[in-house]
């Protein structure tokens, strides 16, 4: 269940709060306009914000099934590789990725990056199986599985700085859908984790936002959200997320399934409609209907590759394995 505080609480609660933004939003001519009703719009029939349904149907974009390791003559590309593991779910092989003691990434390789047909909605599905073992990153971060990325940022981008990037993971054994645009960030007013500003004119309430600006969190919050990131890390990333509070089974065969689509923009104006949804084993655990993804600025956006980039950054605690297997990568479920 995703909380919903009003934009001027959250500014005065720690980092780790979710809720939905309904506080002053930006339009494409730097006046200043109430989004709270857009928000409000995608308020379901029992007046819960954000609440949604099941994931939308749509069409398959490409399938993958893992029975062998010729990753590029089915699409792959940036250097695909990796380990097939018999143990799979279906057929003859899966992915298997297998971090080794203070490993960053699969020992073996990894399938890298697969263009799809443009499209503003997408669905992943997969069967995923962490070993009896598995500790992830042992942090509360990473490790980073699945993304998306848009037609904003070339195909060799670095998904870490974009003008949107989808994560799908799992931390800790919980699933976890996040989404960053730092390359959109307005570095002349920020909005720190620790709820501090930097510049803004001494005022985070009145500064002039347009819709040049992150939809994540650099630059202020609005919409359903459970964890959100804004740091300097050589420029500022700005990042949001929704977390799941049952965590997978070690040792077992788990089916996943996520969709995200982008919110509408009228009027030049990002509207608090997009989706996203996240099913584990049939359960929907992540479900909302007014997320902002993207600002009026990114009208043509649309999501035209998926990448397959296990990672740790720490390095991994311990030698451990996932595998996966049986991927499909869609517009909606088939």
């Amino acid at each position: 269940m995703i909380r919903v505080l009003p934009l001027l609480v959250l500014l005065a609660c720690g980092a780790e709060m979710g809720g939905r933004g309904d506080g002053p939003g930006p339009s494409d001519d730097g006046a200043a306009t109430d989004l709270g009703a857009a928000a409000d719009a995608a308020k379901d029939a029992d007046g819960d914000a954000g609440a949604g349904g099941a994931i939308p149907r749509g069409e398959i974009l490409f399938v993958e099934s893992f029975d062998d390791d010729d990753f590029a003559s089915r699409g792959w590309y940036d250097g695909p590789a990796g380990a097939i593991s018999t143990t799979s779910h279906d057929g003859p092989g899966a992915f298997d990725c297998t971090f080794e003691l203070g490993g960053t990434s699969c020992r073996d390789g990894k399938p890298a990056r697969h263009a799809i047909t443009p499209t503003e909605t997408v669905y992943v599905s997969l069967w995923v199986r962490y070993d009896a073992t598995w500790v992830g990153s042992g942090r509360a971060y990473h490790p980073h599985e699945f993304h998306f990325t848009t037609n904003e940022d070339s195909q060799w981008v670095g998904p870490a700085n974009t003008h949107l990037t989808l994560y799908i993971e799992h931390v800790g054994g919980q699933p976890r859908l996040a989404m960053q645009d730092s390359s959109n960030v307005d570095a002349g007013c920020i909005l720190r984790n620790d709820d501090s500003f930097v510049g803004c004119g001494g005022d985070f309430a009145t500064y002039p936002f347009t819709e040049a600006r992150s939809a994540a969190s650099c630059n202020g919050l609005v919409g359903d959200w459970d964890s959100r990131d804004c740091f300097d890390g050589g420029y500022w990333y700005s990042a949001k997320g929704w977390e799941a509070g049952e965590a997978l089974t070690n040792g077992q065969w788990h089916f996943v399934e996520a969709y995200f689509a982008l919110n509408s923009i009228v009027g030049g104006v990002g509207l608090v409609d997009g989706r996203v949804r996240y099913a584990l084993d049939g359960k929907l655990l992540i479900s909302s209907d007014a997320v902002l993804l993207r600002t009026g600025l990114h009208e043509t956006m649309r999501f035209d590759h998926f990448l397959m980039l296990p990672y740790i950054g720490d390095g991994s605690p311990i030698e451990q394995t996932v595998l996966y297997d049986e991927l499909t990568v869609a517009t909606g479920k088939p």
